[in-house]
C-alpha cells in the first residue's frame, strides 16, 4: 500500500498550527464549514456509517457523531488524533486512529455509506498518490455510497496568497505556461485546475454529483464580511448556498468539494 513520502512537513506543519481553531475563526472561514456540513447532511441517509479520512481535529466528525451517527476518523497527526481523542470522550459512536489516505488497509471494501476526503487532496504532489488517495477512498465506500473530496483550485492560490498575502512575486518560479502551480511539497498545499481534479476520477466506478464553491468570495472578502451586519451576513449566506454549484463561483473559491457516487 502507499505511504505519503512527504508525510514528515505535512505533520510538522498541522502540529504547530491551530487547525481546530480554523473552521470557525470568523466568518470567511466558517462559510467553508456551513457549506461542507450543509451538503454532508443533503446526502447522509439515517443510520448512516461514516468515514472521515484526514479528520484533523474532527471538527466535522465530532459533530457528525453527536447527530447520532456511527463515526470512523482518520488523520496523519498525531496530535490531531490526540485532539479528537480527548474532544470525544464517552462517545461510543465515534473511534479515530492515526492513518494515511494512501493506506486504508484497516478498513474493507465497501464498509461506509459516506466517505469525506476533506484534506488529504490538498498534501498530494505525486500523480500517483493524488490517483491512490481517490481510490482508496471510494474503495472502502458502499455501492451507492456518497463520497466528497476537498481541494484547492489555483487561482485560489493566486488570490489567497498572491494577492490577499502580498506574496505574488513569490509564485512567479512556481507558474507555468498554462497558470497552473507547480506541486512543491515545502509549500505545504498543492492545487488543481478544476478539469485535471475531475480527470481523476475517470474509469472509476463513480457518478458525478456536483462541484461545490465552499467558501466562493468569502476568503477573500472575509474583512468585509466581518463588517456586515447580521442580517447582511445571513443574506449573503443565502446568496452563497444558491450560487455555490455554479461554474462562475468556483475557480475563486479557496476550498472546492466534489462530490460523486459510488455505482
Amino acid at each position: 500500500m502507499g505511504v505519503n513520502k512527504h508525510k514528515d512537513i505535512i505533520i510538522n506543519k498541522y502540529t504547530e498550527y491551530d487547525e481546530d481553531a480554523r473552521l470557525v475563526s470568523d466568518r470567511g472561514h466558517n462559510v467553508e464549514y456551513l457549506t461542507t456540513m450543509r451538503y454532508i447532511q443533503k446526502f447522509l441517509k439515517p443510520g448512516a456509517k461514516i468515514l472521515e479520512i484526514g479528520a484533523a481535529t474532527g471538527r466535522y466528525s465530532i459533530a457528525l457523531a453527536k447527530m447520532g451517527y456511527d463515526v470512523t476518523a482518520v488523520d496523519l497527526t498525531p496530535k490531531h488524533v490526540e485532539i479528537m481523542k480527548s474532544k470525544s470522550q464517552g462517545m461510543s459512536n465515534f473511534r479515530c486512529m492515526v492513518a494515511d489516505a494512501l493506506d486504508l488497509s484497516m478498513f474493507e471494501d465497501a464498509s461506509f455509506d459516506l466517505v469525506l476526503n476533506l484534506g488529504p487532496m490538498y498534501h498530494l504532489f505525486h500523480q500517483e498518490d493524488k490517483e491512490k488517495a481517490v481510490k482508496e477512498t471510494i474503495r472502502v465506500a458502499k455501492k451507492g455510497g456518497i463520497c466528497m473530496f476537498a481541494y484547492i483550485p489555483c487561482a485560489a492560490i493566486m488570490l489567497g496568497y498572491g494577492l490577499c498575502h502580498l506574496k505574488a512575486e513569490n509564485l512567479k518560479e512556481l507558474m507555468d505556461d498554462a497558470g497552473r502551480f507547480k506541486d512543491v511539497p515545502e509549500e505545504i498545499f498543492n492545487c488543481f485546475n478544476i478539469e485535471d481534479f475531475k480527470k481523476l476520477f475517470n474509469n472509476l466506478n463513480t457518478e458525478y454529483i456536483t462541484n461545490v464553491a465552499t467558501d466562493g468570495i468569502a476568503y477573500a472578502m472575509k474583512e468585509q464580511l466581518a463588517q456586515l451586519s447580521e442580517e447582511g451576513y445571513q443574506t449573503f449566506l443565502k446568496w452563497h448556498f444558491l450560487t455555490c454549484e455554479r461554474a462562475d463561483q468556483q475557480g475563486y473559491s479557496a476550498h472546492l468539494l466534489y462530490i460523486c457516487k459510488k455505482k
